[in-house]
């Protein structure tokens, strides 16, 4: 019996070493572009879709993804040389392109609205907090200063007769316990979907206003290259705005089978999912002059150190459409 023990052992090791010595000699392909994204953002979900449906796979494309928190962290991640291409929010993508000099260009859409200011459902059934005015003096959570949230928050204050300075900005990077951390004091947060619409669905929290309410049709997710990266490989970056193109359409003419993709990523069940899905608009196309209104947004707030001489020419050079627009001319 001792024996018969020993020598499974001995198989056991030489199996492993094997296993081993295969992976040694056959090393997982380096990828052909690392692309950031944002954790459990369902504005995002092209990237998942063109994932799912091979099609990177299909054009020889080997993809590593870089999860992070929100876009200001992305931006980070752009600077450290951890990603090549991301999505993420344009407002992080202006402001740390400017502050910080961090070198991408804007290359599509990724969305539209999608965001929304939730507050604490006993708060709203009890009559205390039912409009924004109501958040004056109030703690407000959201993930950031360098962050869409953060720019819709600011401009739905101002539509009511109110400042930033009127609230408590409460800072978080932490989208999933915003609901969980509410309190009659710190009542209120913004925050991308489906987190609003898991906090909904949970009845922690109800919407106070949608991001489509403040701002109709706002730009809100892109879809960005690092420059160096454009000049030296810009049939990868061809081909995945390509591919980004192709799924966004996809998840338009899928919506049900989208619906599901995002139900098996986000890990949320399929009310909150479709709840979120049906307040996102997917188009792939840059809206230059939206973004011109985050910027001239950003700096009347004082949030950008830089400003450019031009923001015309500043957005010319930012923001290069030709890919989605006529993907022969880009390069």
């Amino acid at each position: 019996m001792e024996r018969n023990h020993v020598a499974a052992i001995g198989i056991t090791m030489i199996i492993l070493g094997s296993i081993a010595l295969v992976a040694f000699w056959n090393p997982a392909p380096a990828p052909d572009v690392r692309i950031g994204y944002l954790s459990k953002d369902i504005h995002q979900l092209a990237l998942r879709v063109a994932l799912e449906n091979g099609y990177f796979e299909r054009e020889g494309i080997v993809v590593e993804l870089v999860q992070y928190g929100n876009g200001a962290q992305e931006m980070d991640g752009f600077a450290g040389g951890q990603i090549d291409m991301g999505y993420l929010g344009v407002a992080p993508a202006l402001t740390k392109r400017l502050n910080q000099d961090i070198m991408i260009t804007i290359l599509a859409a990724a969305n539209l609205e999608g965001s929304a200011i939730m507050v604490l459902k006993s708060e709203f059934d009890a009559g205390h907090v039912t409009s924004i005015s109501d958040l004056f003096g109030k703690g407000v959570y959201q993930p950031g200063p360098s962050t869409v949230q953060n720019f819709l928050l600011r401009l739905a204050l101002n539509q009511s007769g109110l400042s930033y300075d009127d609230i408590i900005p409460r800072s978080t990077t932490s989208i999933s316990t915003m609901a969980d951390s509410l309190t009659p004091e710190d009542p209120a947060f913004i925050a991308w979907e489906p987190f609003n619409a898991l906090a909904e669905y949970q009845n922690k929290a109800v919407p106070l206003v949608l991001s489509g309410d403040i701002w109709p049709r706002h730009p809100c997710c892109v879809v960005a290259a690092e420059n160096t990266f454009i000049s030296n490989h810009p049939d990868i970056v061809e081909e995945v705005v390509q591919i980004h193109q192709e799924a966004s359409d996809w998840i338009v003419t899928h919506p049900t089978e989208a619906i599901a993709i995002a139900i098996d990523w986000l890990e949320m069940d399929e009310t909150p999912v479709t709840t979120a899905f049906n307040r996102v608009i997917f188009d792939y196309n840059v809206n230059v002059t939206g973004i011109e209104m985050y910027l001239n947004f950003l700096i009347s707030q004082d949030l950008i150190i830089n400003v450019p001489s031009s923001i015309s020419q500043f957005l010319d050079g930012f923001i290069n459409s030709t890919y989605i627009e006529d993907p022969l001319l880009c390069c």
